[in-house]
């Protein structure tokens, strides 16, 4: 509650208190790091990222250190992620996600949430959290980070050989480096493991096109329209106009 009214003195000795009290409560960790977003974020001098570093640095080692004493909080994992993607420390960032990816592996998915709630559909949960991870480095258009995408990927197949977005993302990689034949070749691995995947047939399609093998495209865009699911009339329509534009 203090927190939430940005009384952060009295936010710091209900810490304090807490922490005197019962070092070993997980909950201790997230508000400590809440804490020192808030004064980062509220400081007076702030640096390019909008984040003070010093207090930003104090958030990050408490949940840090939560996430040593408490490694299944799905919780906290995502939260120094998130931090570390806002202060744009990339090389932490990729370097946390990967950890994450090989502990999801060491304990088969079994996180856990606040207060150790079981963590409801965690295998979704966990694909799709590591999913927004690499759609925020897409988004940052910087092309050095496209290693760090690829990382991720290789990483997620190592675990999930069958997880179809991973292989996916490294074709997009591919293709906005123009290396067509190498995006095809991905998309091909991932059709073996789908091969009904319409999204995936049509962009085995596009990248054909883009190539300028007009004859694989509009097979693939024939084997989409064919594969083509009832709340995908939008896809069908495109892939239709992409027939008609190769006759």
């Amino acid at each position: 509650m203090a927190l939430d009214a940005k009384d952060m003195t009295k936010a710091e000795e209900i810490l304090k208190a807490w922490d005197y009290a019962d070092a070993n409560d997980p909950e201790l960790y997230v508000s400590y790091f809440n804490f020192f977003t808030v004064k980062s974020l509220d400081a007076g001098v702030i640096g390019a990222t909008g984040y003070d570093g010093k207090y930003a640095q104090k958030a990050l080692e408490f949940i840090t250190e939560g996430i040593d004493r408490f490694p299944t909080r799905f919780d906290m994992r995502i939260a120094k992620i998130y931090m570390l993607g806002k202060l744009k420390d990339y090389p932490g960032y990729t370097s946390e996600i990967i950890k994450m990816i090989d502990y999801s592996d060491e304990i088969k998915n079994n996180w856990k949430g606040e207060n150790f709630t079981v963590v409801e559909n965690p295998d979704e949960m966990f694909k799709g959290a590591v999913l927004d991870f690499q759609e925020f480095l897409f988004t940052k258009e910087d092309t050095t980070l496209y290693k760090d995408i690829i990382r991720i990927s290789e990483e997620m197949l190592k675990y999930y050989p069958k997880d179809v977005q991973s292989r996916l993302n490294i074709s997009t990689v591919h293709v906005a480096q123009r290396e067509y034949s190498k995006s095809i070749e991905t998309l091909l691995k991932a059709a073996d493991v789908e091969p009904g995947n319409s999204v995936l047939l049509y962009n085995i399609a596009y990248v054909y096109n883009l190539k300028g093998d007009k004859e694989n495209a509009k097979k693939y865009y024939e084997l989409t329209i064919k594969h083509i699911g009832e709340k995908e009339e939008k896809l069908k329509e495109a892939a239709q106009k992409q027939l008609e534009a190769l006759k």
